[in-house]
C-alpha cells in the first residue's frame, strides 16, 4: 500500500526478516548432477561483483531458468510445475515439480524449448502445489476480501519460494491465524494454521506493513533530458516526480510511448522533464523547484494490475541512463528467484547511490496492495544482508534491468518499496515485469538510436 510520504526515519518492520526466511525453505534436490557441498562463492560475493562478472556467472543460469519457466507455465507441464529458482552460488537452477516421475520428460522439453539451455545444471525438487493451484487460491482470497468475507486485511500475498503455501502479510498475524483457525474449525478443516482453499493450499500469516509507492512529491532523477527520451529520465507534472521506465512503440501503429508507474500521474495529465537548477548530490529532497521542462507525453492508458501507464507524445529511444553514461536496451525477460538486478531510479541516483545493483530476487510471484486499492502483481527483491538501500521515494517508474555485456535487458519498472526504512529509502524493492506490461499494452521496445 501507499503511505503518506515523510522525511523522518521510519520504524523497521519484520517483513524484511520474513522475506529473507524464504531463501532457506527449499526442498533438497533430486539428482541431476552432484551439487557442490561448499559453494565456490557466496550470495554476498555475487551481489558485490561488477555487472560484467555477474553476467558471466548468471547468463547460462538465466537462459536455463527462462526455458524452464516457458515449459512449466505455458505447456502441458503446467499440471506439475510449481516454480523455478536460480541457485547462483552452486551454479544450478532448481525446478519445482509436484510429480518427480515426469522430471526426465520435463528436462527433455526444456532442451527442446531452448537448445542453449544447459539442462545438466537443472535440479528437480519435489513441490506440494502447482503454480496454477497457488494462483487460483490467491485469486479466491482476493475475491473473498473484496466481498468483505475475510477477518483480516491482506497487504501482500506471495507464492512461497518452495511452493508450499501462500504467505500472507497482515497487520496482526496472530489474530489473523486465530480467526482463520476458527473459520477452519467451522468449515471442518483440520489445519490450525489457517483456512485451506480448494486444493488444500496452506495459508501462512506473516507480519506485514503497508507497501509504499516509490513516488514522492518533489523528487526527481536525471533532471532535464531532451527528445528522444530514455529510461531513467525525470518525469514530472510540476508537483509529483517519477522516472521513465520502458521506451516503447505500439505494435499496431509504431506510435512512440513511454511507460512509467501508474500511481505517478493521473490519466490525461501532461508530463514534462525537470527544469532549472539540478538538485545537488546528497540533497535531492532539498533541491527541487517544481519547474517543468520538455514535454514528454500525456498519460493515456493505465493498467493498475501492473502499476503501469503510458505517456504518448514525444519520441523515445531504448537506452538506459546509468551513473555516468547511456547503454542500449535491447531485450526483455522475466525475473526469477535467485537472480540479481539493477535499477536506475532518480532519487537513489541523486542521493549518491548511483545505479543500484546487487538486488537479489527474493520472490518472483508476489501480489501486493497500494493505498490506491490496486492489487499489483510483481516481484520482490532486496540487497540485504549487507547493504540496506534498495530503493527510495522518487524512484517510481525507473527501469529494473540486468547487464548483458555492453547492452541491457529490461526486467520491469520500479513500483514500490518497503522497510525496514532509513529516512526516504526502503530495504525491499517491488517491481512489475516488463514482459507483462509490454504484452498487456501491445508494445515493443523502441530500439532505434
Amino acid at each position: 500500500m501507499k503511505i503518506p510520504v515523510q522525511t523522518t526515519a521510519k520504524t523497521a518492520s519484520v517483513l524484511g526478516a520474513a522475506g529473507l526466511a524464504l531463501l532457506t525453505t527449499m526442498t533438497p534436490g533430486v539428482h541431476a548432477r552432484p551439487v557442490t557441498p561448499h559453494p565456490p562463492v557466496t550470495e554476498a560475493e555475487i551481489a558485490a561483483m561488477t555487472p560484467e562478472k555477474q553476467e558471466k556467472l548468471l547468463t547460462p543460469l538465466r537462459t536455463l531458468a527462462d526455458a524452464v519457466a516457458r515449459v512449466g507455465a505455458g505447456g502441458e507441464a503446467a499440471d506439475i510445475y510449481a516454480g523455478v529458482r536460480i541457485d547462483a552460488p552452486r551454479g544450478t537452477v532448481r525446478v519445482q515439480l509436484t510429480d518427480l516421475s515426469r522430471a526426465a520428460a520435463f528436462r527433455t522439453a526444456v532442451s527442446a524449448a531452448d537448445r542453449r539451455a544447459d539442462t545438466g545444471k537443472l535440479v528437480a525438487v519435489r513441490a506440494e502445489h502447482t503454480r496454477r493451484a497457488l494462483h487460483e487460491a490467491r485469486d479466491r482470497l482476493f475475491a473473498r476480501e473484496k466481498a468483505g468475507e475475510l477477518p483480516y486485511t491482506m497487504h501482500t500475498v506471495a507464492v512461497a519460494a518452495d511452493a508450499s503455501s501462500l504467505e500472507i502479510a497482515v497487520d496482526n498475524p496472530d489474530a489473523a491465524a486465530k480467526a482463520a483457525q476458527a473459520e477452519a474449525k467451522a468449515r471442518r478443516y483440520p489445519s490450525a494454521r489457517g483456512v485451506a482453499p480448494a486444493h488444500d493450499v496452506p495459508l501462512v500469516f506473516k507480519q506485514g506493513q503497508r507497501i509504499s509507492s516509490a513516488a514522492r512529491t518533489w523528487a526527481d532523477v536525471k533532471w532535464k533530458d531532451a527528445t528522444p527520451f530514455i529510461a531513467g529520465d525525470v518525469l514530472t507534472d510540476g508537483a509529483q516526480y517519477c522516472s521513465a521506465g520502458l521506451p516503447a512503440v505500439r505494435k499496431k501503429d509504431s506510435k512512440p510511448v513511454m511507460v512509467t508507474a501508474a500511481h505517478c500521474f493521473a490519466n490525461g495529465t501532461k508530463i514534462y522533464t525537470g527544469s532549472g537548477t539540478t538538485p545537488a548530490f546528497g540533497k535531492f529532497y532539498d533541491g527541487l523547484n517544481g519547474l517543468t521542462g520538455n514535454y514528454t507525453g500525456t498519460v493515456n492508458g493505465v493498467a493498475t494490475g501492473w502499476d503501469a501507464e503510458l505517456l504518448i507524445g514525444a519520441d523515445n529511444n531504448a537506452d538506459v541512463s546509468e551513473t555516468t553514461s547511456y547503454r542500449p536496451l535491447t531485450s526483455v525477460a522475466y525475473s526469477h528467484n535467485g537472480d540479481f538486478v539493477c535499477h536506475n531510479g532518480a532519487a537513489s541516483f541523486f542521493m549518491k547511490r548511483e545505479t543500484v545493483c546487487g538486488i537479489k530476487v527474493t520472490n518472483d510471484d508476489i501480489t501486493y496492495k497500494l493505498d490506491t486499492g490496486w492489487k499489483v502483481r510483481g516481484v520482490e527483491g532486496t540487497r540485504l544482508p549487507g547493504k540496506p538501500w534498495a530503493a527510495a521515494h522518487g524512484d517510481s517508474g525507473a527501469l529494473v534491468f540486468t547487464p548483458k555485456g555492453s547492452v541491457r535487458q529490461a526486467r520491469g519498472i520500479v513500483s514500490a518499496l518497503a522497510g525496514p526504512y532509513q529516512t526516504d529509502a526502503g530495504n525491499y524493492l517491488y517491481w512489475t515485469e516488463a514482459t507483462d506490461i509490454l504484452n498487456h499494452f501491445g508494445l515493443k521496445l523502441n530500439p532505434k538510436t
